[in-house]
């Protein structure tokens, strides 16, 4: 194979060789040079040399590169606006994370009501297919009610009569001016006033009037369960059928809290004894808070009467003991008494609690103040010193700008003032004339009367 060399007419001037008779050897500048330790930052001689003499320019340079008062207090606030930032930014992020939960909850909600609402039209639209063949066809009309093969019907596909169990207590959780309205009656859902172990009736739907046990309560997704009330034949998926005895099963089903009133005994007026009274509205009342356990608590009261209504007792839970258990005594004893000449937390576990180089800390050590405040003032002190290495033109304008700031803004004297007024005035008259329109006086004023 061979290499076809390009003649030399046709060469470019930057390939041709470097003559060593003409060219001058170059030499390559580092990027950055490394500085001793010892030597003190901002100055240009070793510390093993000695310095240069002084004369009145040196140290007109060596007073220009003391670095100012407020460089630690500039490094402090680089720190305090390095925490600042990241809090914003983390802030910020999960303020996104929030709403793009927010946003799927919502499509959540949506597809599930879509679904229900989907499903009880087709309940409505076989409802009514299954009343006009029984009216048309009377005893020759399928029997709906009695399964095929495996016990499902024919008719549906499903267990007759029965509904999914997502129907049964809705998942989706609503909105918070919806949950406000529906638990408004019971306090709103910070305070609910309505318990596990209330008696509450119904006051809305198929099971109107009855009164039950409350057995559940969400005030998040507004519904509660009454103990045998609103029971309906639920069909179980596939995955649970095996394990069930009974692949349909009667539970209760959630009931809106809007639809239900607390109803508890209160004395009679007139005769002073106790009846059952459904109570219509509950407030909060003598609200408070623990600051150990966190626990918030509350009294119910009914508005306009005063009167107070306990709370359900809750069932003692009976815990069963095991030999793996430890002893209360045991329990109860201390091993560990504090003293104030020892740290609560040795000082090499502060590091594994905390992050020692989280961009969120607030509190430093010295160590590390001290450090930054060094690194702020070579910067200080490297900006001082470049301030120093001005040609003579730059130290004229320097010394202009200087003599300009010293003498201030120029006052105008009588003279200019007057020569101002005059030009107004001349560039009037000619406006004026140029439109041909005459200067209208202002209207006299009179002095007031005493």
């Amino acid at each position: 194979m061979q290499i076809r060399l390009p003649s030399p007419s046709r060469t470019h001037e930057h390939h041709r060789p470097p003559n060593p008779t003409t060219t001058r050897p170059r030499t390559r500048r580092p990027l950055w040079t490394p500085e001793p330790l010892d030597q003190t930052p901002g100055f240009p001689f070793d510390s093993s040399e000695s310095p240069p003499a002084q004369t009145e320019q040196n140290s007109q340079s060596s007073n220009r590169t003391e670095p100012p008062p407020s460089t630690n207090r500039e490094a402090m606030l680089k720190l305090a606006r390095r925490t600042a930032m990241a809090e914003r930014q983390a802030a910020r992020r999960a303020a996104r994370k929030q709403a793009v939960e927010d946003k799927s909850a919502k499509w959540t909600r949506i597809h599930q009501e879509a679904r229900i609402a989907r499903d009880l039209r087709g309940e409505r639209a076989a409802a009514r297919v299954a009343r006009r063949e029984d009216w048309e066809q009377g005893p020759l009309a399928p029997r709906r009610n009695s399964a095929a093969g495996d016990g499902r019907s024919s008719a549906q596909g499903l267990y007759y009569g029965s509904i999914g169990p997502e129907r049964l207590k809705p998942e989706s959780r609503l909105r918070d001016f919806e949950a406000e309205a529906r638990c408004a009656w019971a306090g709103g859902t910070k305070h609910l006033c309505l318990a596990v172990g209330d008696r509450a009736v119904v006051l809305e739907g198929p099971e109107k009037g009855r009164i039950g046990t409350v057995k559940e309560v969400n005030a998040e997704k507004g519904w509660a369960v009454l103990n045998n009330v609103g029971v309906a034949n639920i069909h179980l998926p596939e995955f649970i059928m095996p394990s069930a005895e009974e692949p349909v099963q009667p539970m209760e089903y959630a009931i809106p809290i809007s639809s239900l009133r607390l109803v508890h005994p209160i004395p009679d007026p007139k005769t002073g004894a106790l009846r059952d009274a459904i109570i219509r509205e509950l407030v909060p009342h003598n609200i408070t808070f623990d600051r150990q356990s966190r626990y918030v608590g509350w009294q119910r009261l009914v508005p306009g009467l005063n009167i107070q209504i306990p709370w359900p007792k809750r069932e003692a839970q009976t815990y069963t003991d095991h030999k793996c258990d430890t002893l209360r005594v045991d329990v109860e004893r201390k091993t560990y008494v504090p003293t104030l000449l020892k740290p609560p937390v040795p000082a090499a576990v502060i590091d594994e609690l905390r992050n020692r180089y989280s961009k969120f800390r607030t509190r430093h050590e010295p160590e590390y103040v001290a450090r930054k405040e060094a690194e702020a003032e070579a910067a200080a002190a490297r900006a001082a010193l470049a301030s120093t290495m001005r040609t003579p033109l730059q130290e004229f304008h320097a010394e202009t700008k200087r003599a300009r700031l010293a003498r201030g803004q120029p006052a105008l004297s009588d003279e200019m003032l007057e020569r101002i007024g005059q030009v107004i005035a001349r560039n009037k008259e000619r406006t004026l004339a140029a439109v041909g329109a005459s200067e209208v006086a202002p209207p006299a004023t009179s002095a007031p009367e005493s």
